[in-house]
């Protein structure tokens, strides 16, 4: 199995059909979680993700059905009976992403939005914007591939910009976007959709 991200940018509603179809894209727990939410914000974005995870899972594996996920202690989503299939995804407004590699990966998009200078200095010791996303992006996808969030890596005192095995990505414009890849396992391919 290759290591591939696949994103997309949502341009437009979904219509209905698109909607019943990526639904059912979602591991159960996570359509239970979805029908009792209260939140629309959001809602396209965490369907695509899980539709990205999907169409790669077909692509590379030919999967046609999800496998079962579970959680890790920490959080991080997995396949139980498939431990060597790895996946991570990142969502925001308007733009999905997700990876899929045979070894533990994370991703991250986000998209700008104002970010108060405290927090730049704080996180990413700047008060810019865009070298604030530049790291953001980069701690998320270092703390999803190690399965402990962003708290462990702002600890630490590993750089994720200077990680060999992460990689800052052109997306779309007003868009920030990073993976990490564990050791030995670089990227395939990166698949770019518009919706």
């Amino acid at each position: 199995m290759r290591t591939v991200l696949f994103a997309a940018r949502l341009t437009r509603e979904l219509s209905v059909s698109e909607r019943e179809t990526l639904f059912s894209c979602l591991p159960p727990e996570r359509q239970a979680r979805f029908l009792g939410g209260k939140a629309r914000s959001g809602r396209a974005e965490i369907l695509c993700a899980y539709g990205l995870l999907c169409a790669a899972l077909y692509r590379e594996l030919g999967w046609r059905v999800l496998p079962e996920v579970s959680l890790t202690a920490a959080g991080k989503p997995f396949f139980p009976q498939r431990p060597d299939v790895c996946f991570s995804l990142s969502h925001t407004e308007g733009a999905v992403m997700a990876g899929l590699s045979p070894a533990p990966i994370g991703v991250d998009i986000e998209k700008t939005r104002p970010v108060r200078p405290r927090l730049m200095k704080r996180v990413a010791d700047t008060e810019n914007p865009e070298s604030f996303f530049r790291r953001w992006v980069a701690l998320e996808a270092v703390g999803k591939r190690d399965g402990g969030g962003v708290l462990p890596v702002l600890r630490g005192t590993l750089s994720p910009l200077s990680d060999p095995d992460c990689r800052l990505l052109d997306t779309w414009p007003g868009y920030f976007a990073g993976a990490a890849f564990s050791p030995g396992h670089a990227l395939s391919e990166t698949r770019f959709y518009t919706v």
